[in-house]
């Protein structure tokens, strides 16, 4: 049973823990929108007990939860940008030869798709489909029907126009293809959604018996998590709702009837989050970032990417039904 509150003229809700409402909630973190750092700690993570669940409680309603979007400042949509900037094409030029196709490659490597065969592949959170495009491009030897949602119309009509993609503006639980699918993918989605438990029981309706969900989300384990406290860039408040350690998201999966069969690291995310994370302690503190800052990501993101997976900064798990 959720309660709503009114924080600064904006609506907000609290909620029990998705995985036992009887669970007692206990304050973890108080932090800010890094968006928004000169308001303050105004955001409250809490952490379940026993299940160990951290999550953002009270929340933005889903009437309110919009106001704390705004989807240039995003990196999955730089393809949008009329100008981007340098940073912005180095980082797409990295996403493009490396990132992208190391996700597609591992997922295409576990979905154990047969030569010649048809399968449906749909990405959640598509942005822009760009990651659609890198596992077609490197599927070459099966065919594959591709299939998006995402909340963005413009990012839509760009995946619809140059990667041909078959998506649809809305989320999960508001839009239906009509099909099951073999592969479900879900880049940093998860965290995200309202509705976390009804969210999951679609998961398990659209996914064919032998299909593969993919769900990749930070990791609160992690140790640049532990080290950037408030400001690590993976806790992202209000708009991460959820944060799971890779013990929990297992426990909240059996609950749906799914088991994980593998996981990894993200590399590349331990850099990505130290950067980010570095930029927002230098706001903070009323400071410019400059080499230095790129200096200490480096630094701290190679300690990170030394971790073992259950200590990564962003963890990328592979799901099948039970």
């Amino acid at each position: 049973m959720s309660e709503l509150f009114i924080q600064e003229n904006l609506q907000i809700e609290t909620i029990a823990s998705p995985l036992d409402a009887s669970e007692r909630l206990v304050p973890f973190l108080r932090l800010p929108d890094r968006f928004n750092l000169s308001q303050g700690d105004v955001w409250q993570l809490v952490r379940a007990e026993p299940s160990g669940l951290i999550f953002l409680n009270p929340r933005p309603t889903a009437e309110t939860i919009g106001t704390y979007y705004e989807p240039m400042d995003y990196d999955p949509f730089i393809s949008l940008k009329p100008t981007p900037s340098f940073q912005d094409r180095l980082y797409t030029i990295l996403r493009r030869f490396i990132t992208l196709r190391y996700k597609a490659k591992s997922v295409l490597k576990r979905a154990k798709f047969q030569q010649g065969e048809r399968y449906r592949a749909l990405d959640i959170g598509c942005a822009t489909g760009d990651f659609s495009a890198e596992l077609k491009r490197h599927a070459k030897d099966v065919k594959l029907e591709l299939y998006g949602i995402e909340m963005s119309e413009k990012a839509v009509r760009f995946a619809q126009e140059e990667h041909d993609l078959y998506a649809k503006k809305g989320e999960l639980l508001t839009v239906d293809f009509g099909v099951e699918f073999d592969l479900i993918t879900m880049w940093h989605v998860l965290e995200h959604v309202l509705r976390l438990n009804a969210t999951l029981e679609k998961l398990h309706r659209i996914l064919k018996p032998n299909g593969l969900l993919v769900v990749a989300m930070p990791n609160p384990d992690s140790w640049d998590a532990q080290h950037y406290g408030k400001y690590w860039n993976g806790y992202d408040a209000p708009r991460h709702l959820y944060h799971f350690t890779p013990k929990v998201f297992a426990k909240l999966l059996l609950q749906h009837h799914f088991k994980l069969v593998d996981m990894h690291a993200l590399p590349l995310d331990c850099y990505y989050n130290a950067l980010l994370s570095e930029r927002i302690v230098a706001r903070a503190n009323g400071q410019l970032g400059g080499l230095a800052q790129w200096v200490k990501a480096i630094i701290k993101g190679s300690i990170a990417a030394s971790a073992d997976v259950e200590q990564a900064s962003s963890v990328v798990y592979y799901i099948r039904k039970v």
